[in-house]
């Protein structure tokens, strides 16, 4: 069971929809509209407790869905109360089926992982490693994949979308470069996984290539009805226009490169210069009223504190004297900038 995002009526919505298993292939079906605010299904008891609204979960049964309460809760997660959010993921366990794979084992889990479509695996291996050069996926079973298993095209899709909006904008290239495996059209072993140095006209024409033949390959869309293999599926657009919106900068690939370099050869980083002092440490403590004694053993927290109250009694918005704040401020500036 996932939450899918939707327009309606020019109106973003949260559709309930559910992948299940039909003969042969994962399949999806909606199975309600949540609209535009999904939080309007939860009920707060008291305390830092919720639950979704059970009225929910006997419309689901009815349109035979196998609901599960834990599941449901875990979508509607976002959802909540930020404050009761962060104390639940205190407390809360995975709930990602991982029992389901522990029970398949190795053999029976690298066989699953197997049927995964190779073009999912290297998009959630980019997401997750940020690497152009992926080696060979197929060698043993991944934990990450793992969230793959038992889901149709459409949730596939929305998972990884989700990944995707948190992508930077400069990554974008090097991300459908490597999903569509296009290394592969490149022999050169020093530019083939840099695609920011090779021939843009010639990464053009390969995506193109490689997303119509991605389009027609039914093993993709195992699962989807009505695919015209001849006309590019939105799955599929939207990676057209995300390469074309994000081009690649050749001066990326060098300034890396340098950045690296100097990265790796910084054995010795001299300490910052310290602001002059606009007024002997002793003068500085007496604005303060903290003993020169204990000022040697304060850190910066403590002192913060001890200006906070400082201002808050001179501060001319309280009615103290403006010439006493501003001291107070060039003392505390002063003795921060010996605690560094």
């Amino acid at each position: 069971m996932y939450l899918k995002r939707q327009f309606v009526n020019n109106k973003r919505h949260y559709i309930l929809c559910e992948s299940y298993w039909d003969e042969d292939s994962w399949k999806s079906r909606q199975l309600m509209d949540l609209g535009p605010d999904p939080e309007q299904h939860i009920v707060y008891p008291g305390g830092n407790s919720f639950y979704v609204d059970e009225s929910l979960g006997e419309r689901l049964r009815a349109k035979g869905s196998a609901v599960d309460g834990d599941e449901l809760e875990e979508l509607f997660m976002p959802f909540i109360d930020p404050r009761i959010r962060r104390i639940v993921e205190m407390f809360q366990r995975s709930r990602t089926g991982g029992r389901r794979h522990h029970r398949l084992g190795r053999d029976g889990l690298m066989e699953a992982q197997q049927r995964l479509h190779p073009f999912d695996k290297r998009r959630l291996h980019y997401l997750r490693c940020g690497r152009v050069d992926i080696g060979d996926l197929d060698t043993r079973p991944w934990k990450f994949l793992n969230i793959l298993l038992y889901k149709s095209r459409d949730e596939i899709e929305h998972l990884l979308e989700g990944m995707e909006r948190d992508l930077p904008p400069h990554e974008m290239g090097d991300y459908i470069y490597t999903a569509l495996h296009m290394q592969r059209h490149f022999s050169h072993r020093l530019t083939r996984h840099q695609p920011a140095a090779l021939e843009p006209e010639k990464l053009d024409a390969y995506l193109v290539e490689d997303l119509c033949q991605l389009n027609r390959d039914p093993a993709f869309f195992k699962g989807v009805g009505r695919h015209d293999p001849e006309t590019l599926h939105a799955y599929l657009i939207k990676y057209l226009i995300l390469y074309f919106d994000n081009p690649f900068d050749p001066q990326n690939i060098w300034q890396e490169r340098v950045e690296d370099f100097i990265r790796k050869h910084r054995f010795y980083r001299p300490p910052p210069p310290r602001s002059p002092v606009s007024m002997p440490e002793e003068e500085a403590c007496r604005c303060l009223g903290i003993p020169p004694e204990d000022f040697k053993k304060m850190d910066r927290k403590a002192l913060r504190r001890c200006y906070r109250r400082g201002a808050k009694e001179s501060h001319p918005d309280r009615g103290g004297d403006e010439a006493i704040f501003i001291r107070i401020t060039q003392a505390y500036k002063c003795l921060l900038s010996l605690k560094r």
